[in-house]
């Protein structure tokens, strides 16, 4: 039997690519229609941030259709390009370190508070408990007995401390503390070039049952993994808070003859005025946004116990876990969304 080929008009061929081509465009554009603009994070290389940052990305970009930026700086280098909009948002704001520089900012209305990011985060100097124990170490002001235990092997006269990070401003704040405590007499203060040279620096030690002193903070794997005592210091006052910074800022005032612990306060997040405007539906979901302290704890310990090396990993583990908490912040909409992406991305 002869079959008949029935050849479609041209016209309702060009007609059906027209429309092919009309369906992907519409799947490709951003959600709303239009551009959406590039929201800029900073990113200050230590993994609380880096999570915080990669939850974040994944809900806009996901779920509110945002291109997501994260741009590597330095502490000092983000005060300078938050308030001029060249970075568009902090995660975790540790405004009582930078207190001026935050006072002044927030009041010319450069940048916005949107918000607690989890309760606390508590930063302190350290040692190995078991140390702590058996030679009757309770404050910083012990330390000054018991260089030797800490000895430096690049400078054997002086014990060692490992400082916070170059670059960050705790850097400058712990050397002007230390001097106040009397310490840098004993003690040379190693600042490491990031924070895995720092968590090696410490670990180590703690695994090989091992003398070692150095500042740290929470929430991080480090502080879980290890029994640590947290060095007692004379407590928090505004008043002593103010004279630490101011000495940072001017040499001619050291050295003090006092200082005092971090202030153990909320960590916020802080924006550029420009993102009200620019992306409005995510500073409401950020408004909303509480990751909470031990969901990052426990999250950041996975994370070491599994050696996962992509942040968005370790994201998309936080949102299939705390669903109960991040279905709050968004809108219905931004929730299916970033629910099929969830879906989509474990599999």
């Amino acid at each position: 039997m002869r079959q008949e080929v029935v050849q479609k008009p041209r016209c309702a061929h060009i007609l059906g690519l027209l429309i092919a081509a009309l369906l992907l465009a519409t799947a490709c554009a951003p959600i709303g229609g239009g551009q959406r603009p590039v929201i800029k994070l900073y990113d200050g290389q230590w993994d609380s941030l880096s999570l915080n940052n990669a939850i974040a990305e994944f809900i806009m970009e996901k779920g509110y259709g945002y291109p997501v930026e994260t741009v590597v700086l330095s502490s000092q280098v983000m005060q300078e390009r938050l308030p001029t909009g060249e970075i568009d948002l902090d995660m975790e704001m540790w405004q009582h370190s930078r207190i001026d520089w935050y006072n002044e900012q927030i009041e010319r209305g450069n940048i916005v508070n949107l918000g607690m990011t989890y309760e606390s985060g508590p930063q302190f100097f350290i040692i190995p408990k078991w140390l702590a124990e058996r030679y009757n170490i309770t404050t910083v002001f012990d330390m000054a007995d018991h260089w030797e235990l800490f000895r430096d092997p690049e400078d054997p006269s002086k014990g060692v401390f490992y400082n916070c990070i170059v670059g960050w401003r705790c850097d400058e704040i712990n050397e002007v503390k230390l001097e106040a405590y009397g310490l840098t007499r004993y003690y040379n203060l190693v600042a490491p070039q990031s924070e895995d040279a720092l968590e090696a620096a410490l670990a180590r030690p703690a695994q090989r049952r091992q003398p070692v002193f150095g500042y740290y903070w929470a929430p991080t794997w480090l502080i879980g993994a290890y029994d640590w005592y947290v060095l007692e210091e004379p407590l928090y006052t505004e008043q002593c808070w103010e004279r630490v910074t101011a000495a940072v800022e001017d040499d001619n005032l050291r050295p003090l003859d006092q200082a005092c612990a971090y202030a153990t306060l909320p960590i916020d997040k802080v924006a550029h005025r420009g993102l009200l405007e620019k992306a409005p539906d995510v500073v409401e979901m950020l408004r909303r946004m509480l990751v909470g302290l031990e969901p990052l704890n426990e999250t950041l310990a996975w994370a070491q116990e599994n050696d996962v090396q992509d942040w968005e990993e370790a994201a998309i583990y936080y949102l299939q876990n705390y669903e109960e908490r991040w279905e709050t912040w968004v809108t219905p909409e931004a929730y299916e969304r970033s629910k099929e992406a969830l879906e989509e991305a474990s599999g």
